[in-house]
Formats: C-alpha cells, sequence, structure tokens
C-alpha cells in the first residue's frame, strides 16, 4: 500500500469510527470549513474552488461561514456527482444569494475567469488519495491558481501542482509542510476498534476472484479431550472472510461425528494427540500448497508429544502465525524470538499472558496493562492480542482496545 493510499485508507477510517460514535462526517465536515474560514478572516474578496467530493464539501461549508462575516464570497465549482456530505452542503449554499456561484464544465470556462480581483484563493478540489496525472478542467484550474499572486489556502493536501501558501490538515499532518486542526475526531476513534478498522483489514473483493485469493489459513486443533474447539475455529475463520479453511487435526477429531462440507480435512498419523510425526506432514503441507496463515493451539492439549509437535510448528513455519490456547502453554520467549514464521499473533487471556511472560497483572490500572502488553509485542516484535471484557491489541508500536467481546 502507497503512502497516499494509506493516508485516504487512515482518514476513511477515522470518519467512519467518528460516525460509529455519534459524531457524524457532516459534522466533521462543518468544523473543518469553520476553520478554513478562520484563517481567511482577514481577506475580503475570497475564490474557493471546489470539487465533488468531502474535500469540495469542506470548501462549501468555509464559503458559507466566510459569507456570514461579511466576506465576498465566489465558489467555482465542478459539475458531476457529489459525495453524499458535499451535496448536502451545495444544496444549503444554493439557496444562499450572498455567495456567487460559477460552474466549471470544462477547461474554456476557465479562460474566462479572473482572479485579479481576489485577495485569496482556496484550494478545495480532490483532497487525498489522488492517483494518475490531472484531467481536465482540474489541469487548468491548477495554472489559474498557481498564476494568482495573494494568499493560497489548500483544504487537507494540496491539489497536486498547486503550491498554496498554508495547507490546512485535519486531525493529522497528510503532507510535510501544513498546519494540524482538530475538527472534532474523537479520540476514541482512534483508541477503540470500531468498523473503520474493519475497513482497513478487509480487502476489496474484485469480481474475477477466485477461490483462495482471500486467504487460505490451515487450523492445527483439536484432541480426544476436545473435539469441537478445531471446527470452531475453522468456521470462524471462514466467518472472517477467509476463502479456504483446511483443518488439521488427530483422527479422533474427525471420527466424532462432527462434519462440515465447508472445512476441508487434513488427515494427520496420530488418531488422539497431535505428534512430532504430525508436524512433519503439516510443515511439508505448508510448504507445498501455499497457506496464508496458521491459527495453532485451539482444544490441542498440553501433554508431553504435543508439546514437542508445537514447539516444531511454531519454530519451523514460515507462514503468519496465530497463536492460541494450549499453544500459549506449551512456548516460551525464546521460541518466539527464534521462529521463522513471517509473523506471529499471540491471543493469550490474561491468565495464559501471566504464565507465558511471567507478569502478575492483578491490580494493575488498565493504562499499566497497556504499557505492559506494548512493551512484550515490540520486544518479540509480535502482536498480542489480550482478551478480556476489553481486549488490548498491540504490535509494540500503537495499540486498539476491542470494547466488543464477551460480556
Amino acid at each position: 500500500m502507497d503512502s497516499i493510499t494509506k493516508i485516504q485508507k487512515i482518514s476513511k477510517a477515522l470518519d467512519i469510527n467518528s460516525e460509529y460514535l455519534g459524531v457524524s462526517s457532516l459534522l466533521l465536515m462543518e468544523n473543518a470549513g469553520r476553520e478554513i474560514a478562520k484563517r481567511l478572516e482577514k481577506f475580503s474578496k475570497i475564490a474557493i474552488f471546489v470539487g465533488l467530493g468531502n474535500n469540495g464539501g469542506d470548501g462549501l461549508v468555509a464559503a458559507r461561514h466566510l459569507s456570514s462575516m461579511g466576506k465576498d464570497v465566489t465558489i467555482f465549482y465542478l459539475d458531476g456527482k457529489r459525495s453524499k456530505e458535499n451535496e448536502s452542503n451545495f444544496k444549503i449554499v444554493e439557496k444562499l444569494t450572498t455567495i456567487e456561484k460559477i460552474k466549471i464544465r470544462d477547461s474554456k470556462d476557465i479562460k474566462k475567469i479572473s482572479l485579479q480581483d481576489y485577495d485569496a484563493v482556496v484550494d478545495a478540489l480532490l483532497g487525498v488519495g489522488v492517483k494518475g496525472d490531472l484531467r481536465e478542467p482540474i489541469k487548468s484550474i491548477v495554472s489559474l491558481i498557481n498564476s494568482f499572486h495573494g494568499f493560497k489556502l489548500s483544504v487537507d493536501v494540496p491539489t497536486p501542482g498547486i503550491k498554496p501558501d498554508l495547507t490546512l490538515s485535519f486531525h493529522f499532518p497528510k503532507t510535510k509542510e501544513c498546519e494540524v486542526v482538530s475538527i472534532g475526531i474523537p479520540r476514541e476513534a482512534e483508541i477503540y476498534a470500531g468498523p473503520g478498522d474493519v475497513f482497513l483489514a478487509l480487502k476489496k473483493r474484485e469480481k474475477d476472484s477466485h477461490k483462495g485469493d482471500f486467504g487460505k489459513v490451515i487450523v492445527v486443533a483439536g484432541s480426544r479431550d476436545y473435539i469441537g474447539a478445531p471446527y470452531l475455529v475453522a468456521k470462524a475463520s471462514l466467518k472472517s472472510g477467509a476463502d479456504l479453511a483446511f483443518l488439521a487435526s488427530p483422527e479422533v477429531v474427525f471420527s466424532s461425528g462432527f462434519k462440515d462440507p465447508n472445512l476441508i480435512p487434513l488427515h494427520l498419523s496420530s488418531s488422539d494427540y497431535l505428534s512430532l510425526e504430525d508436524a512433519e506432514i503439516i510443515l511439508k503441507r505448508i510448504e507445498n500448497d501455499n497457506f496464508d496463515v496458521m491459527v495453532i493451539g485451539n482444544g490441542l492439549a498440553t501433554n508431553k508429544k504435543t508439546k514437542k509437535a508445537v514447539k516444531k510448528l511454531v519454530r519451523e513455519t514460515r507462514i503468519p502465525c496465530v497463536i492460541d490456547a494450549d499453544a500459549l502453554k506449551l512456548i516460551d520467549e525464546k521460541l518466539i524470538k527464534n521462529s521463522k514464521a513471517e509473523k506471529i499473533v499471540l491471543t493469550p487471556h490474561r491468565g495464559e499472558f501471566e504464565k507465558l511472560f511471567g507478569i502478575n497483572l492483578k491490580d494493575k490500572r488498565s493504562s499499566e496493562i497497556v504499557e505492559i502488553v506494548m512493551e512484550k509485542a515490540r520486544d518479540l516484535s509480535v502482536t498480542i492480542l489480550l482478551k478480556s471484557y476489553q481486549d488490548i491489541i498491540s504490535d509494540g508500536k500503537e495499540f486498539k482496545i476491542n470494547n466488543t467481546g464477551n460480556p
């Protein structure tokens, strides 16, 4: 993911999370437009170039606020399909006779525009996520704005090619030279996992996609003691978006009567508990069948035979690995550090975390526990999901709180 796409997705995720928390995109746009207007209070005559997205919506709100201050405001707006929030604010501005409105259909309309009498120009055209060469009439608008010798302000990020005197970025910096202002995005939109984080995590499914393009999971789970666990994990992986789920379990699991046509069985040599021989079979299948991730631990039990198999799998697998339940009781920090796995995700509850790391979390404040989880994740170069009534998730650099877990 390139930096522009990443910024665009993060911005969208924050908007979605804010909406989920009750802070609407329209309210954020209102706050953004007000902040733009504040930076232009000293100017009398202002031209605002308005695009079709939410960046343009910010410009429309700014025009309304500037007009209410008694400023002489003209909006030059592109013709086309607008975003929902842009459309809402455009309908308001349409009714305001104190704001001059000039439609831009093509580059010919740009030639009729003179900016000579204006004190300031606002670039509210494109925002983040612009790729490729500019098309007309945007290309001509950029040339026009660059020829203007007065104050130039770009909203959030400059339209490519425009050299503003000020770029006003909202919530976080999106370009090297900018002023960052708050527009009321709640801190919780960043801290708490929400639908915006799901938006970030899920890959877009193209129409010509094939089975397996969106994840091929091998679940190493189950034993004579815990027959149902592997089915729950494998079905959960499909629910979360994986295309294919393979179930690598001792034979007792498959002969128990549990059947699901959505799951693909991978038969092992052992009848009751995972063994070293099973680990060899699994590693060979991972190498030959191009699995994307291995989930290991649920219902495996913790006997000596299984411990040797789990250690071998965690140490030698090269694909991303999610380690949960019984497997967490069979490994240690040294093994995690020496693992060849591309990525590791540890998902302990508090008791498993305390046993694995020798840390007592009792009587610790939430903020202290967050710091401890982040430190361990950073030291081991892994992601940790500490399960509780509020899950703490960290890769050592950032953290999230999941408030949607068990009651």
